[in-house]
């Protein structure tokens, strides 16, 4: 019987390669995929509180506005609009989305 040393083996078999980039190119994609998830949640969550707090403030609005004898849903819908663009204008600037290449400044 011929006896075979397992270790010479495994030093004998050819060298893996330095860096497997099909691997870290999988890796990557999770982990902007996961990134990616993680910000649409949070984006998610962020709105959803935008629109509790103007539905929780519209109220308190609309009897100042009865007080005062104006109608407030205009107004409310400009705060709601501008909210949003605000958001926007974050994200816009801090770079965490992408828009056309433009220069605020």
């Amino acid at each position: 019987m011929d006896k075979t040393d397992p270790l010479a083996d495994f030093f004998a078999a050819d060298a893996a390669p330095a860096n497997d980039r099909a691997f870290r190119t999988r890796v990557m994609e999770r982990v902007a995929r996961r990134r990616l998830r993680i910000e649409l949640v949070l984006r998610l969550v962020a709105g959803c509180l935008l629109v509790l707090g103007l539905a929780l403030v519209s109220p308190v609005l609309q009897s100042l506005a009865d007080m005062l004898g104006q109608e407030m849903s205009m107004p409310l819908q400009v705060i709601a609009m501008a909210g949003g663009v605000a958001f926007l204008g974050h994200a816009w600037l801090s770079r965490t989305i992408n828009l056309p290449r433009l220069r605020p400044f």
